[in-house]
This record gives structure tokens, sequence and C-alpha cells, in this order.
């Protein structure tokens, strides 16, 4: 069997979503029979994550480093912690729009676990340390999928999945490391809509010489448009759950 996993597939693997577990159950159903495979565009998707301006808008550590840099002592005597961290990892611009504060959501995920390795007593050097903490993970996400992206064939190790929306959505005790292929089209995806970007992937499924026996989203949605532009689903799309509606609803 042959299973194609796509962009939504393949983040909740690298960090922790609501989704998340119903795809590791998925992958943990299919290993003994299956080969996974991933398009190398979903994985240029995925880098477009973690690839922004390194500027006092985008990049939280910017923001602590100048914060810890100008501030006064009495000033700083009047600061929280940890409270704080979040707020200037939170702050960017000001009346901002509905892209740039889900933008500010996603790196607040991306980072909020590394306040809990500061110690503030010394809240400047806290800062600082915090900084340093988030550049590293930083580099060191985009390296991973880099390198996914230059590779033909790399491992995913669960263990290192980052907690991001929190690891309480994980019920799984043992957690374990699967292989994908990556492959490639000649044709190129041109800027557009996520929705299109999606139907690009399902085609380039569909003409690879790859025979495909299904394809792995974690996205409800997915089905739904790709038939409304296709008029069928010749390749089943299986969709994960999400915990949310399990634990929630």
């Amino acid at each position: 069997m042959n299973i194609c996993l796509e962009t939504s597939s393949y983040l909740p693997f690298i960090w922790c979503t609501p989704y998340s577990q119903s795809l590791i159950s998925l992958i943990k159903s299919y290993h003994s029979e299956a080969k996974f495979y991933i398009q190398k565009d979903c994985i240029k998707e995925a880098l477009s994550y973690v690839h922004y301006p390194n500027n006092w808008f985008r990049h939280p550590s910017v923001r602590l480093r100048k914060i810890s840099k100008i501030i006064n002592e009495k000033s700083l005597e009047r600061l929280s912690f940890p409270s704080t961290a979040f707020q200037i990892i939170l702050g960017g611009k000001m009346w901002a729009q509905g892209p740039y504060l889900n933008f500010v959501r996603h790196t607040t995920f991306l980072y909020s676990d590394l306040v809990d390795r500061i110690d503030f007593t010394d809240k400047r050097k806290g800062m600082l340390k915090l900084a340093n903490l988030i550049d590293e993970r930083y580099n060191q996400l985009r390296e991973r999928i880099e390198n996914d992206l230059d590779s033909d064939k790399f491992e995913i190790d669960l263990d290192l999945i980052l907690p991001y929306w929190g690891n309480y959505y994980l019920y799984t005790d043992a957690l374990f490391k699967f292989e994908v292929i990556a492959w490639d089209v000649e044709e190129k995806f041109e800027k557009g809509k996520a929705s299109n970007r999606d139907v690009f992937h399902y085609e380039s499924m569909l003409k690879s010489k790859i025979k495909f026996d299904k394809m792995l989203v974690a996205n409800t949605r997915f089905s739904l448009y790709i038939k409304k532009q296709l008029g069928s689903l010749p390749i089943e799309i299986v969709c994960a759950q999400s915990r949310q509606t399990e634990i929630f609803e």
C-alpha cells in the first residue's frame, strides 16, 4: 500500500496539534503494510511557516533583546515574569489585522514552552536567555524541514514532536519513528490560495507514476474542496480526526 502525506499531515508530526494523535494512530495502523510518501512542494509549504523576517514585528527574540537592552532599572522593577515574557512574544504590530494576529499566535505556540526553562530572578538576563532559546528553536526547526526537503528519503521521529498547541492532545505512550519517501514533479505551484495548493498536491498525486492507494490529510475541508474542483476522488482521501472534538464536545 502506498500512502501520500500532505502538508496538513506532515506538520502535525513536527509540532503537536489536535490532529497529531489521530495521525499517529493512522500511521501506526498502516505501518506494517504501507510505504509513506510526500511531494516536495508540501515540504516547501511547511517550510514557509518558519521562514519569516527577523525583525521587531515578526521575530520575538528581536523584541526580547531590544527591550532587555533599553529598559531602565526602575521600569524593569515594574515588570512581572513570566507573564511579561508572553506579552513580548505576542507583541508586535499595533492595531494588527487578522493575518498578523494569526501569525503571532503561531509563533507564541511555537515558543511558549521555552519560557518554562527560564529563571527570571535576573529579569534582563532571563529575557536574553529566552531570546537565545527562541533563536535556537527557530534555526533547528528550519534546518530540520530543509533537510527533509533536500532528501529523497527521511525519517520522522515522533519523540521530537514540539509541544506547539499542547502535548495534552497526545494520549499515546509509545512514540516511534517511520520513514517517508519524498518525490517531486516538474510542474511548480504558482502563488495562490492554500486551497488551490491542495488541488495541486492532489492532482500531482494522480499524475504520479507511483500507484497511490490513499492520501492522508488533517483538514476536514480538504475532500470537499477537491471533489468540488475535480468532480470526483479517484484516490481515497483519509482525514484525521481532531482531538478537540473528542475532549471538548
